[in-house]
Order: C-alpha cells, then structure tokens, then sequence
C-alpha cells in the first residue's frame, strides 16, 4: 500500500518536471527569434540613420537658400508697400479733395478717417522737406478742419434751447429729439461732438482752443440771449427801438493760449450789450444818454479774447467809474427802475436754471477732461455773471437820484432782490464749487465766479447802506415848511412809511443797519468791510464761506440783526422827534404848537404798538416781535414807547391851558353863590351878564381860532380824546355853572348872555 503512493507521486513528480522543461524549451525557441528581430532592427535603424544623415547633408542647403530667398522677398514686398505707400501720399490730395470738400454729412467717423490719411501725408511730406506737396495738404487739411468746426458747430446749435426751456435737472440731456434735424437726436449728437473733440485730442491738441471758444461762445450768447428775452418780455413800458441785440464779436478767431493743466484760461471781459428800455417821447433825450452809458458799459473785445489777469480788474473798475461819473448826467425814471428791479429778481431765477443745466451739459461734453470742463464753465459763467454786476451797479447807482427816499419804494425793491439772492445763493455757489478745479483735497480758495457773485451782492448792499444813511439824514436834516394849520408833517408820513416797509425785511434790513449805526459805518461800506471778512473765511474755512452774513436760520442769531434794526430805528425816531419839536417853534401860536405836536407825536406812538410779553422778552425768551414797539424791546430800547406817550400827555396839558382862559368867568361863582335867589341888585345882575358874555366872548374866540387848527380823519381817536379832555375840564366846570345861574332870572333877554347849554358846548 505504501509502496503505490509512493509509485503515484514519483509519477506525478515526473509529469511535472517533464512539464517544466516543455516550458524551457518554449522559452529559449522565444528567446532566440527574439533575438533574430532585434538584429534586423537594428540593422534597419542603422539603415534609416544613414539614410537620414545623408538627407539632412542634401535639405540643410537647400533650406539656407529658401529662408535668404523669403527675406528678400519680404524686403521687397515691403519696398513696394512703401512705395505705395509713399505713392498714396502724393495722390492724397486728389483722392481725398472732393470728399474732404464736402464735409462729412452724416458719416463723421469716416471723416475723421479721411482726414487721418491726410494727416499722414502733411507729416510724411514734413519729415521729407517736399515743402510744395506739404503746402497743398495743409491747404485741404484747413478746409477740412473747417468742415469739422461747422459740423461741431451744427451739432452744438442742437443744443441751443437747453438753457432756455425749463428742464428738470433729472432728465437726461439726450433723451430728446429734434424732428426738424437729419442728424437724429440729441444723444447721436452729443456722441459726435465728443467724437470731434477726441479726434482733435489726438490730431492737433492746438485745436481745441477754438472749439473751446466755440462753446463759451454759443453758450455765452445762448444765456445772454435769453436774459436780454426777458428783460425785454416784462418791459412794461412798450416797444423796443432803442433795445440793441446782446451781441458777441467773432473776430480775432485766433486764441494764442493753450487749455492745458499748465496754462489757464483768463476770464472773459463783459459781452456787448444792452439791457435798457425805451421810455416815452418826453423822456427820450435820458432814454437815448441812458442807452448810450449802457452800450458803452456792455460792449467789448472777442469773448474768446483772453484777458490778462492783471488788465481784468483795472478793465472792470473803469466801468465802475466810468457808470458812477456818467451817472449824474439823467435822472432817473424810478417806476421804471422798480420794474427793472422786479426784473432782475427774475432774471437771477433764470441764470440759475441755465447755470444747472450748463454744468451738467458741460461735463457731459468734456467729460473726459474735468479740469478744461472747469474752465469753459468759468469763462461760460463770467459774461453773464458780469453783465448781472453791471446791471446791478446800475440799479445801484439809481439811489442818489431818489429825491424823496423816505417815500420811495425803490428801498422795497433793493431788499427784494437781496431776499431773493440769499434763497438761491446756496444753489449758485454749489454751481461755483461744481465748476471750480481743486488741485488738492486741502485747498480752498476763492474762485472767480464766487468772488463776482458775491460783487454783485456788495452792489445791492452798498446801495442799501447809502439808501438807509440818507434816509437818516433826511429825516434828521429836513427843512420842509410846516402846514399852518399844524397836521401832520410829512416827514414824519414818510419816515413811518420807510420803517414800515423795511420791517417785512427784518433780517437782511438789520444786516444793512448794523453797518449804518456801526462807529465807522461814515468810513467803511460792505464793499470795502464785508467782501474782505468773506474772502478771509473762505480761505480760513470753506464751510464757513457758504453763509453770507444775514442769511441765518436760528431764531437767536436772526435777533443780532433785529436788534441791529431796532437801533436804527431808534436812531431815525429820534432824529424826526428833534427835527419835529425844531419846526414846532416855527410856529407864533403856543396852542397850534402842541396840536401839531400831538399830530406827529399821536401818529408815532400809534404805529409803535404794544408789547404783549414784556417781562418775556427781558428774559429774551421772545425771539420774534409782532411790532414796531417789541422790535424796539428787543434792543432795550423801550424807552421810546414811554417817552412817546408822555409826551402826548404833556401836549395834551399845554393844549388844555387855551381853554383855562374860560375858567376865571365861572370857577369862583361855582364855588359859592352870593346872589339872593328871591330879589337881585342891579349890580348882580350886572356881574352875571358880564361873566355870560365874557365866557360866550372868549368860548367864541378861543373856538374861531382853533378852527384853524386841523386833526387828520385818521386820527378821530386824538380828537375824541381831545374833545373829551376838554369835556371834563370846561364842560364839566360849566354843566355846574350853568345849572345854577341859569334859571336865575337876570335879564329881561336872558338868552342874549345865556347861549349855549352844556350839551351845545361840549359838542362843538
């Protein structure tokens, strides 16, 4: 048994071994056709090597030659390109000449395209010193610049009712289209303008000086144009013959300065213009003097003519001088000078609606360049802001022509036009600041059209300050006769009518008066006091420049400028109070004397008022006054309401002493009677026909002679209070006398010596 298995495993160690060498055999019959492959393998390599090398000793010269051949080809192909090239420069006259001719139309890019390659040429032709085919490029190179100037021209006459019509400051500027243009709309011509100015940029930069120009120009005229349209359509005073069109001058096209960030743009002198109005036949030789002073004032030299800084101001001043010494030469028609006031009042509304929509124009057209966007914007700004100066020095310089200024309303329309600049004076100077180029984030400075727009207030102020001095001098000066008859004077008519008038202005009126009643006021005027102290705080502090003296809103700073009224005021009172008592003593009768007193005085008092929270007003708990009296009790100065009522009580006294002459006839007879009722003697009957007569006698003469005297309808309360006066001091004495002696049977015609009872009496 043992001896099978060990049979069947050696069998099976035999299969195995058998097995393994089959394998060997296979591997080595593997390995030698392996073999065999690898040799022509590598016989074939050697082959394709030898093969290679000898292709590379055949391509590689080959290779060299056609590489040299394809440089001189390429050089040559460049030659001609150039030759062409140069070619086209000499043909570029002829093939442009007729396009370039005729302006571009519609297609200004391809224009611009056109003017490109004569370019090229005029710079080709520079470089290779052909001065004769230079020449001729240059010469349709002008006429073509001439294209574009008209076509900008034409695309920006597209835009010339955006300061005119009355546009929300939201809407787009492009959003509107003009069906009367084959350019399309707004927006296609906005785009082709930037186009030009782009083009121009990178072709001649020289040239934007005059498409600068162009735009101060259009949009200068287009603001002036329509100041002039309305002043012209609120002339109330009829046709327009002596009217002159606001004109600019476009000669000297030339501008030698250059609007780059190292050269500035001086500012404009003031436009031609004339902003006066014809007057009636009678009045035509001032018409013609007055139209001549303004035509001379508003005409200039080139808007486009740069003025040196230095040459500016003098140019300026002599119009000052030159309106102030030509002034006195007309009088002046004052309800046409309160139309024009109201006129200007309007016209600064309209300067702002344009200057919004010209910053947002302007920036939108040079959107690319803000500091050049500045600078058109100043030079825009400047004739108009210039011409508003001039109109203002004029309307200024009406003030020492008023003859009565007390009574003139023209103080009224001065005020008028300060109320409405301080309203719009934030919007203006947010325009100023928009259009003023800041180098640095720290710098402040007082820009040209701040400083001009803060001129023209200077103006309105000074001529309120002249205004309101001579008033007070007037008043404290006046020599006009006085009425016989003791009414009121007229001064005082008039100076209470010009306090009434100024209240409505309590604040910019106090502005005025605190340079009036000041210690220096006869030496310094705003011009010369406040544009110093505002050019100083907004080099100090630019927040501080944004408010203008008199424009405050806090009810406690509104009261300086109130007080400052109230001690003007005071100070007017109390001059027409000397110059009332200095006429009174003009007049012989002492009883006349005190009824114009009281006349003057009663008329005061009235417009004074009461003041309803006196102890409030002490503690200066009450900013706001209702009258003239709490005006005054805001300054402490109420004195003047007690010192107005006593002396109404002190004229009423002396003005009762006339009627005293009648008291001796009856007083000692009321006091005690010495008659028998029953039987009198000749000589009592004697005593109380002489003391009846005698009263009727002097009644008689005192009541003829006051007959002239004279109390105003207006003031029937005085006469009440007279009358009534009167009543209890004579009445009253004469009621006893006459109930007494009356009855008493004294004569035979009694009713000769007893004429009047006390009700007839007392009502005469």
């Amino acid at each position: 048994m043992v001896y099978e298995d060990t049979y069947r495993i050696r069998q099976l160690n035999d299969l195995k071994v058998q097995h393994e060498i089959n394998s060997i055999n296979v591997l080595k019959k593997c390995l030698n056709e392996s073999k065999e492959q690898t040799h022509k393998m590598t016989n074939l390599l050697d082959n394709f090597e030898s093969r290679l090398s000898a292709l590379h000793d055949i391509i590689v010269p080959v290779y060299d030659s056609t590489n040299i051949l394809q440089i001189k080809h390429s050089n040559l192909q460049t030659a001609v390109n150039q030759l062409d090239n140069i070619l086209e420069y000499y043909k570029t006259v002829e093939n442009l000449s007729a396009n370039i001719q005729a302006g571009p139309g519609q297609d200004i890019s391809s224009y611009l395209s056109q003017m490109d390659k004569l370019k090229g040429a005029i710079q080709y032709f520079a470089v290779n010193k052909n001065q004769s085919q230079k020449a001729e490029n240059e010469e349709l190179w002008n006429k073509g610049k001439i294209n574009v100037d008209r076509e900008f021209e034409t695309f920006l006459g597209k835009f010339s009712d955006l300061s005119i019509k009355k546009l929300n400051m939201n809407d787009s500027l492009n959003d509107q289209t003009d069906s009367s243009s084959n350019y399309g709309s707004k927006e296609y011509a906005m785009n082709q303008m930037i186009c030009i100015i782009e083009w121009f940029k990178k072709t001649e930069q020289t040239h934007l000086d005059k498409l600068y120009d162009k735009i101060i120009k259009c949009r200068s005229q287009i603001m002036l144009d329509n100041i002039k349209k309305t002043k012209s359509r609120n002339n109330s005073l009829g046709n327009n013959n002596v009217s002159n069109s606001i004109s600019l001058n476009t000669n000297n096209s030339n501008s030698s300065s250059q609007y780059s960030k190292r050269s500035s743009l001086a500012p404009l002198s003031p436009v031609s213009s004339n902003l006066s109005s014809p007057l009636s036949e009678n009045d035509s030789r001032r018409v013609t003097l007055r139209s001549r002073l303004t035509e001379n004032l508003f005409s200039s030299s080139d808007i486009r003519k740069k003025t040196p800084k230095s040459n500016l101001n003098d140019s300026y001043s002599n119009s000052s001088v030159q309106l102030k010494n030509m002034a006195n030469l007309y009088q002046i028609d004052e309800e046409h000078e309160i139309n024009e006031c109201l006129k200007f009042n309007e016209i600064v509304l309209k300067t702002l609606s344009m200057f919004q929509l010209e910053v947002k124009f302007i920036y939108k057209l040079l959107e690319s360049d803000n500091f050049i966007a500045t600078r058109v914007l100043e030079r825009i700004f400047d004739p108009v802001l210039r011409l508003l100066h001039v109109e203002t020095e004029r309307l200024s310089s009406n003030v020492k022509h008023i003859q009565k200024k007390t009574t003139s309303k023209y103080i009224v329309s001065l005020l008028s036009i300060l109320s409405e600049m301080v309203k719009t004076k934030p919007q203006f100077l947010k325009i100023f600041q928009e259009s003023t180029f800041k180098s640095t984030k720290t710098m402040r400075h007082l820009d040209k059209s701040t400083q001009l727009y803060l001129e023209i207030f200077v103006n309105i102020e000074k001529a309120c300050v002249e205004y309101l001095r001579d008033v007070a001098d007037s008043t404290k000066n006046d020599s006009e006769a006085i009425h016989p008859n003791g009414n009121i004077h007229p001064i005082t008519t008039e100076t209470l009518s010009f306090i009434n008038n100024l209240l409505p202005f309590d604040v910019i009126a106090g502005f005025i008066s605190s340079v009036v009643v000041s210690e220096n006021s006869s030496q310094e005027v705003p011009s010369e006091v406040e544009i110093k102290l505002r050019r100083k705080a907004s080099e100090d502090n630019a927040a501080v420049f944004n408010r203008i003296a008199y424009q405050v809103e806090k009810n406690v700073e509104k009261k300086v400028y109130r007080i400052s009224l109230a001690e003007y005021f005071y100070r007017l009172l109390k001059y027409l109070n000397l110059n009332l008592k200095k006429k009174a003593e003009n007049y012989q009768d002492q009883n006349l004397k005190c009824i114009f007193l009281l006349n003057n005085t009663h008329k005061i008092n009235k417009l004074l008022g009461q003041v309803d929270n006196l102890n409030q007003m002490k503690q200066q708990e009450i900013n706001e006054f209702k009258n003239l009296c709490e005006l005054l009790a805001m300054a402490n100065r109420l004195e003047l309401k007690n010192y107005y009522e006593t002396e109404i009580l002190n004229h009423k006294r002396e003005y009762s002493k006339c009627w005293s002459r009648l008291i001796p006839y009856i007083k000692d007879l009321i006091e005690r009677n010495p008659f028998n009722s029953e039987k009198l003697k000749d000589k009592d009957r004697q005593l109380l026909k002489d003391r009846f007569s005698g009263f009727n006698k002097e009644f008689e003469d005192i009541y003829e002679a006051q007959k002239r005297y004279y109390i105003p309808v207006e003031q029937n309360e005085l006469a009440d209070e007279i009358r009534q006066d009167n009543v209890l001091y004579v009445g009253s004495q004469y009621q006893k006398f006459y109930n007494i002696y009356s009855k008493i049977n004294f004569a035979t015609n009694k009713d000769k010596y007893v004429k009047y009872t006390p009700e007839a009496l007392n009502a005469m």
